[in-house]
């Protein structure tokens, strides 16, 4: 294969809808809205040998988000990488431990390999019961806006947004908002949806957070659709909250610095 052979052409994922799918397919285990969101915002190139194509990568400002490379061509893949690094300068790259095909390919030319976060899947095993029953969890209105921002600062940039599309749920108590939950129907992994959830300070370890995602479990599956969540590999009380709620991790999302 000459080097003049491999080509990359500035497309996007529809264009390569065909390999999306493959890409899917060999993805064990789903992961959350974070990653989707970066490789959704990022440029997408296909890749073609002889004016053939056999796979695409995203790049997001110098970050791999995702690469497939075909499995006739796959033997080339470590010069195809080759490439993509040297023609867009790539410092890192951004792949979940569940697509091993990509990580095959990147790990045989790398310099370090940071755990950047944690994808949780459901077992639905049996765990105790909410701490705080599903009647007093509710859908967030426009009328508690104010007390969800003076709780959840920053935590969202557009409350106003999924109260309107149903996508916020609120914990209450004698006109207390306990905490906030909030579901995002995946873009990429479409039977899935990621749940998130964040605790009043003051309310903390009491099972706030657990019953929230407990309640939102059971609308993900009312719904038809599979509930996964992630978070940052070094926010412990989140694992253990989630881990409590019936959620494991067994995929990561690695920062492979190359």
């Amino acid at each position: 294969m000459a080097e003049n052979d491999i080509c990359f052409l500035e497309t996007d994922i529809e264009s390569n809808s065909a390999f999306f799918e493959k890409y899917k397919k060999q993805i064990s285990i789903p992961y959350d809205d974070f990653l989707e969101d970066i490789i959704i915002e990022s440029e997408i190139y296909s890749i073609e040998i002889a004016s053939q194509k056999c796979g695409f990568f995203g790049i997001n400002n110098s970050h791999l988000t995702i690469l497939y490379i075909d499995d006739i061509y796959f033997s080339k893949g470590v010069r195809i990488f080759e490439k993509i690094k040297e023609a867009f300068e790539l410092k890192d790259a951004f792949i979940p431990t569940t697509d091993s095909a990509a990580l095959s390919i990147i790990l045989e030319n790398h310099k370090e390999i940071k755990i950047q976060a944690l994808h949780f899947s459901d077992t639905t095993r049996s765990v105790r019961p909410a701490e705080f029953g599903k009647e007093y969890f509710r859908l967030a209105k426009m009328a508690d806006l104010d007390e969800i921002k003076g709780l959840a600062l920053d935590f969202l940039e557009n409350y106003e947004e999924v109260i309107e599309t149903n996508e916020l749920y609120v914990l209450e108590i004698e006109k207390e908002i306990l905490g906030i939950g909030i579901v995002v129907r995946n873009k990429i992994m479409k039977n899935c949806i990621s749940i998130g959830v964040l605790t009043k300070e003051s309310k903390r370890k009491l099972g706030v957070g657990r019953s929230i995602i407990i309640h939102l479990k059971r609308i993900a599956y009312e719904d038809g659709l599979t509930p996964v969540a992630g978070c940052w590999y070094y926010n412990t009380e989140s694992r253990i909250t989630l881990e409590s709620a019936g959620y494991i991790t067994k995929s990561k999302l690695l920062r492979v610095v190359l």
